[in-house]
């Protein structure tokens, strides 16, 4: 974890992602991430409770709330196939594996999310009015348009 905390481009203890049928399944080490939880409400898929256990991007996660110094509520983490398309999730959507959606109603400064998100490595973001899409995919940037007009004067 203190090289992950001096430099986020580093995993440690890095290990194939692997997906588990139900979030109480996942080995999931609670000094590594003490801010969340495999069963906390969005990060495993709600209507399964199917599991991404991606240690990289759980790493940036972390590494991201550590800067922020407040707590992150996660709208969407994982979704099954199912799920994805119930919600109108893309097809090819990083939420397949585990992207996050990060809820901005709670933050005095979007921006710093934004910002902490981007220095922990997150190479893939959306723009939403109410959220902040994080994903470790190819890089990218898209917004919806009341995303547009919350997040342009910001990211000027």
């Amino acid at each position: 974890m203190i090289e992950l905390l001096q430099n986020p481009n580093v995993a440690i203890s890095h290990q194939e992602p692997l997906l588990y049928s139900h979030w109480s399944e996942v080995p999931w080490d609670f000094e590594r991430w003490p801010n969340f939880s495999p069963g906390e409400p969005r990060l495993a898929c709600p209507r399964n409770g199917e599991f991404y256990f991606d240690t990289d991007a759980l790493d940036r996660l972390q590494y991201a709330r550590k800067l922020v110094g407040e707590s992150f509520k996660i709208n969407s983490g994982h979704r099954s196939p199912i799920h994805n398309a119930l919600v109108g999730g893309k097809p090819l959507s990083q939420h397949l594996k585990l992207g996050f959606d990060i809820s901005i109603l709670n933050h005095k400064d979007p921006m710093r999310v934004y910002t902490a998100c981007r220095e922990s490595g997150f190479t893939g973001f959306g723009f939403y009015f109410t959220f902040l899409h994080v994903d470790t995919g190819r890089a990218r940037r898209w917004f919806t348009k009341l995303g547009e007009k919350r997040w342009t004067s910001l990211l000027a």
